[in-house]
């Protein structure tokens, strides 16, 4: 069986854990299940080209290593779902009175305001997934952000945490749902997805197109793509052509 955070390398400082990694799977034959955690990160990287800042030593900053090659291309966003789904439920289990929450495609948020981002970055060979490095950030004892919509672990329970511990947290539930999707259990992953995503099958509103529009979520494809009822059509979405309003 495998087992994720056998092998930890733990840094002080790095520019960024994915490319370290990166870098790392392109030196050596390094094993599927390997994580980069670093106390400091000097050029963290989010979604659409965003920067990830963070206090040094007080978050969770790391990146994982897998090669699901028994998925196809077209499944590639089951990663997404399971790292994301992992971290809800961990964040969930520590802020029990709270609203945890994933926003597609895979950050994470308690009571409307962020507390983690992932970011994944896959190799593609042939019709499979070669490797794919799983970068996340979740905020855990920092309790000062320049967003206004940003939260912390310990701003939520009013308690300090250990970071490694966090992510052993973390590595436990993903290798579940890895499992899972090794089984072709694709729909547990999809159900639980849904069952933690922002708005899912609820009236909101969204900017499309530069106009405020009022939408409902339906499903997100396995390819990533968003799908969401529009004055009573099905429109299909990728990262970049819908926003949020929260």
């Amino acid at each position: 069986m495998l087992v994720f955070g056998n092998n930890i390398i733990e840094l002080d400082v790095v520019d960024s854990t994915n490319d370290y990694l990166i870098n790392l799977s392109k030196q050596n034959n390094i094993y599927e299940g390997t994580v980069i955690f670093s106390h400091c990160q000097l050029n963290g990287r989010g979604q659409r080209n965003s920067e990830w800042i963070s206090n040094p030593g007080e978050n969770l900053m790391c990146s994982i290593f897998i090669k699901p090659s028994f998925l196809s291309p077209s499944n590639y966003f089951l990663i997404s779902k399971i790292i994301a789904i992992a971290v809800q439920k961990v964040v969930s289990s520590i802020c029990i009175d709270s609203l945890v929450e994933i926003k597609w495609p895979n950050d994470i948020y308690v009571n409307k305001e962020k507390i983690g981002g992932i970011l994944i970055e896959n190799q593609f060979r042939g019709v499979s997934i070669y490797q794919s490095v799983i970068g996340l950030g979740l905020n855990i004892n920092q309790t000062y952000f320049e967003s206004i919509i940003a939260t912390s672990l310990k701003l939520k329970t009013e308690k300090e945490y250990l970071v490694k511990d966090i992510l052993k947290k973390v590595l436990v539930e993903f290798e579940k749902l890895y499992l899972a999707l090794k089984r072709n259990d694709f729909y547990k992953v999809e159900n639980l997805y849904l069952r933690s995503l922002m708005n899912y099958d609820k009236r909101a509103i969204y900017r499309v197109r530069s106009q405020r529009v009022i939408g409902k979520i339906k499903n997100v494809k396995n390819n990533g793509l968003l799908e969401v009822e529009i004055n009573n059509s099905i429109e299909y979405f990728s990262f970049k052509e819908i926003l949020f309003e929260i």
